[in-house]
């Protein structure tokens, strides 16, 4: 920041202030902090210990900077950033209203940076000074607690906008767009806090890979967006079939993974043949009046002590694996888990 964009100059002792024309006066008269104070008052109690002249892009606090000062815009616009490296300002500062504040109140560095939008005057108060007026203008010090009050409450607003942006973005991060299941980024998090979990209660668990039979014929003779019909209504049957506590995601093309907490192997199989049922009983809709059927094979693991997510899911593909080779459309079980 260049000395030709920002000029400081502080009153001494004794010296005369110089005056403020009748609509900067107005300005502050009608501003926020100083409603209720009369215009001859504020003439009389006002007196800045310095003046601020700002060029657009001059910054008058920076984040982290100490200051002891208030300062009062009586023309020009400025900008409140969060940071330095902040593009978008979240708030504006008008002429009548005051910024550093915050700074005097707490004793603290400046939580935000201040920089000028177009050229800006400024009247600059000390702390002293802002005490003393506050203690004799009571209303200056009401009006400042309602002003912070207000920006405390857009701030909270702000923070939860930005809780929501940020839970809708992991949420988009881990879905599946085509199936609306959960993704295998969810899957990776998830089904290992079910797991151990289990694992600390002492409670089984299981989980099955299950694979769409003869998928790529379903692409190759209707087109993708007929496999991608299929691959949605597959995922209506499992969210329907299987329990609210059993995690569905989809793990890769035609793949699917569920994990089946507190779930001991014959309950297991048993839910899986169900599954397997419905969905070899559901008709896809791929043009017009044009359905079709398919089939899956599935492969169940049972969690071992000791074993890691990967070793489980290696398990489950196996017996995917097996099934496949029997003839698909079919359940099987993990050597390890017969």
């Amino acid at each position: 920041m260049g000395a030709e964009e920002l000029a400081t100059r502080f009153f001494e002792a004794g010296e005369a202030r110089p005056a403020l024309n009748a609509g900067e006066l107005g300005t502050l008269a009608a501003s926020r902090l100083f409603r209720g104070v009369a215009r001859e008052r504020l003439l009389e109690r006002l007196k800045p210990n310095g003046e601020v002249s700002l060029r657009p892009g001059a910054v008058l606090l920076e984040h982290g900077q100490r200051n002891a000062n208030i300062y009062l815009l009586v023309a020009g616009r400025l900008a409140i950033f969060l940071d330095d490296d902040a593009r978008i300002p979240v708030a504006h500062v008008e002429p009548g209203e005051c910024v550093g504040e915050i700074s005097i109140i707490d004793d603290e560095a400046a939580s935000a940076s201040v920089v000028a939008l177009e050229p800006s005057r400024l009247l600059v108060t000390n702390a002293a000074h802002l005490w003393e007026l506050m203690a004799d203008e009571p209303a200056v010090a009401l009006n400042l607690m309602h002003i912070l009050a207000e920006r405390i409450r857009r701030n909270n607003v702000a923070v939860l906008e930005s809780y929501r942006q940020q839970a809708q973005l992991r949420t988009i991060s881990t879905m599946d767009p085509v199936t609306g299941l959960h993704n295998r980024r969810w899957l990776n998090d998830m089904f290992i806090r079910q797991i151990d979990r289990c694992a600390r209660a002492r409670l089984p668990s299981c989980l099955a890979m299950l694979d769409i039979d003869r998928f790529k014929s379903v692409n190759d003779s209707y087109g993708h967006q007929a496999g991608d019909r299929v691959l949605a209504q597959v995922a209506r049957v499992m969210l329907k079939q299987l329990r609210p506590s059993d995690l569905i995601a989809r793990y890769g093309g035609e793949e699917f993974a569920v994990l089946l907490p507190e779930t001991a192997l014959p309950a297991a199989v048993a839910a899986l043949e169900r599954l397997r049922l419905a969905i070899g009983q559901c008709q896809t809709a791929i043009a017009q009046r044009a359905t079709i059927r398919v089939s899956v094979s599935i492969g169940i693991a049972q969690w071992r002590e000791g074993w890691s997510l990967d070793e489980l899911i290696q398990a489950a593909d196996r017996a995917l694996y097996d099934a496949k080779q029997a003839g698909r459309n079919r359940v099987m079980l993990a050597q390890e888990s017969a």
